[in-house]
C-alpha cells in the first residue's frame, strides 16, 4: 500500500482497509490485519491504535487549519471517527465496529486527503526500503541482545532501537514527520551520550554498536530527506554525529 503524503490520505486508506474486512471476524484480528502485527501482540495493537487515534485529531487539526474550505463539511467525519472511537474492545465481532464506518464518512476523508496533499510537499517512502531498514533494525536488536555490553550501554541502545522500530512499524500511521521525530530524538540521545562513544580506530564491541547504530539512523535520515525533497542529505545534527563518530 502506497503511503499518502497527508494525514487524512493515511486515515483514509487504513479506515479502508478495515472495512472491507468480514464482519464475523473479531476487532483483534482485524487490527492485526491493518498493522501487520500479530493478534496476540495485545500491547503493540493498542499502542497503534493509539497513534491511529492520534492521527484522527492530527487530521482534524490540519483540516481545521486550511484556507478556503467549508470546515463545517470537511470536519463532518470526525463526529462520526470520534465515536467510532470512544470504545475499544479487541475482542468484540468486528461488525459492531464495521457499522459505524459508512461511505459517507470515507468519502469525506477522500475530500480532504486531496486538499491536503496540495499542501505537502513530501513523497511516500518505498516499501521495500522501509522493509529494508526493519530487517536491518531487527538484526541489530538480536545482536544488542545476543551481546556482552555493559547494561547500562545496552538498556541505551534498545531503549533507541526499540523508539526506531516502532516508529517503522507505525509508518503506515505517522507517515515522514513521525519517523522525522524519532530520528532527531535518537539523535539527541547519540549527543547526550557522546562521552561513552569509544574513538575512531578503536577495535571494541561498544565501539563497533555504535558504528552500526550511526549507520542505521544515517540511512533513515537520507530516505526521510529525500522523501522531503531537501537540498541536504544531513541535518546540522547528524552531521555533528558523524563528527563524533569519526573521531
Amino acid at each position: 500500500m502506497e503511503v499518502k503524503n497527508n494525514p487524512a490520505g493515511r486515515l483514509h486508506d487504513l479506515l479502508r482497509i478495515a472495512q472491507q474486512r468480514p464482519a464475523k471476524e473479531t476487532a483483534r484480528t482485524v487490527w492485526a490485519t491493518v498493522f501487520d502485527v500479530e493478534p496476540s501482540n495485545t500491547g503493540e495493537l493498542l499502542k497503534m491504535l493509539a497513534d491511529l487515534i492520534g492521527l484522527v485529531s492530527e487530521t482534524r487539526y490540519f483540516i481545521a487549519h486550511l484556507e478556503d474550505v467549508d470546515h463545517d463539511l470537511y470536519l463532518r467525519p470526525f463526529n462520526k471517527l470520534e465515536t467510532f472511537f470512544s470504545q475499544v474492545n479487541l475482542d468484540a465481532p468486528w461488525g459492531q465496529w464495521r457499522d459505524q464506518l459508512d461511505e459517507t464518512t470515507l468519502y469525506g476523508l477522500q475530500f480532504s486527503a486531496d486538499k491536503l496533499s496540495r499542501n505537502s510537499g513530501s513523497t511516500s517512502i518505498a516499501e521495500k526500503d522501509i522493509e529494508s531498514l526493519r530487517e536491518e533494525l531487527e538484526q541489530l536488536v538480536t545482536s544488542v541482545l545476543e551481546s556482552a555490553l555493559p547494561q547500562g550501554l545496552k538498556a541505551l541502545f534498545l531503549r533507541n532501537l526499540e523508539s526506531i522500530r516502532h516508529a517503522l512499524l507505525v509508518y503506515r500511521i505517522r507517515g515522514i514527520d513521525g519517523l522525522e521525530h524519532e530520528l532527531e530524538r535518537a539523535v539527541g540521545s547519540l549527543l547526550l551520550n557522546r562521552d561513552y562513544i569509544p574513538p575512531s580506530g578503536d577495535k571494541s564491541p561498544p565501539r563497533k554498536f555504535w558504528e552500526r547504530f550511526f549507520l542505521i539512523i544515517d540511512r533513515i535520515n537520507k530516505v526521510v530527506t529525500l522523501s522531503k525533497g531537501a537540498n541536504e542529505l544531513a541535518g546540522p545534527a547528524v552531521q555533528a554525529i558523524s563528527q563524533i563518530i569519526d573521531k
